[in-house]
């Protein structure tokens, strides 16, 4: 209808993602100093603990923030105006390509791995499964992992049986591959992972559970997805953005 607009949905847990991070980096809490728990933090924002828990993971997984077992969640030394720097001005120009990158992914890769689950060989399970291992054994040299991560994909995709779906998600991780390369940063731990954690897919592969592959699959891309939208979100808002303050705390 001409001169109405179509009102955006926004979920709890987006609203408590963007409430979060403008809360950190509006310097009510300095850098090294513990955050609220989760039951302040929810009670002060009136969402559920859920959806602060999720909100923290995708922060934690941009470096912003870091959980330490039985301590709580602590605010790292990589944000405010630093965190610009630590990505540099190439990532901003690279902001809206990866968003596109990270939706056809979802729309791609899910599609792959169900038809991995329902189509890979043994020997392509193995090779699979052989990315995985290099992946868990290098959770501490960020590039070693990243690379061994793009294969896993690649892989996938392979398995798929489908030549063209195959070049599609092989091309989609070389563009993701060289995003990554024009951010010329080791800061991020790219080894964070939502629900759809690496194991849990190749598991639903290798059980032949296509429905599974392709659900943890999308969850996976997902939470990859919320994780450059919070970055790309922070590195605009360093550049001098006002910030709101979150009510209330421990």
């Amino acid at each position: 209808m001409s001169g109405l607009t179509t009102i955006e949905k926004t979920s709890v847990k987006d609203q408590t993602l963007e409430q979060l991070k403008n809360y950190i980096l509006s310097g009510v809490v300095r850098l090294g100093e513990r955050l609220p728990s989760e039951r302040a933090l929810a009670d002060a924002l009136g969402v559920g603990r859920y959806s602060v828990r999720e909100a923290l993971k995708v922060l934690e997984a941009v470096g912003l923030v870091e959980s330490r077992m039985g301590e709580g969640t602590f605010l790292t030394t990589n944000t405010g105006a630093s965190f610009g720097r630590i990505l540099g001005l190439s990532f901003a120009t690279w902001g809206g390509t990866i968003i596109e990158l990270l939706d056809a992914r979802k729309m791609i890769e899910a599609e792959a791995a169900r038809a991995a689950a329902d189509r890979a060989t043994a020997e392509e399970i193995g090779l699979i499964e052989a990315e995985l291992k290099t992946m868990q054994a290098n959770m501490d040299r960020v590039q070693a992992y990243l690379k061994a991560d793009f294969n896993f994909h690649r892989r996938i995709g392979q398995a798929s049986q489908n030549a063209i779906i195959s070049q599609f998600v092989s091309n989609l991780v070389d563009l993701l591959e060289e995003v990554l390369r024009e951010t010329q940063s080791d800061s991020l731990p790219a080894q964070a992972e939502g629900g759809g954690t690496h194991q849990a897919i190749f598991d639903a592969i290798a059980a032949g559970d296509a429905d599974a592959a392709g659900h943890l699959m999308r969850e996976h891309i997902l939470f990859s997805a919320e994780v450059w939208q919070t970055v790309i979100s922070l590195t605009a808002d360093t550049d001098g953005k006002a910030t709101d303050d979150l009510p209330g705390g421990d």
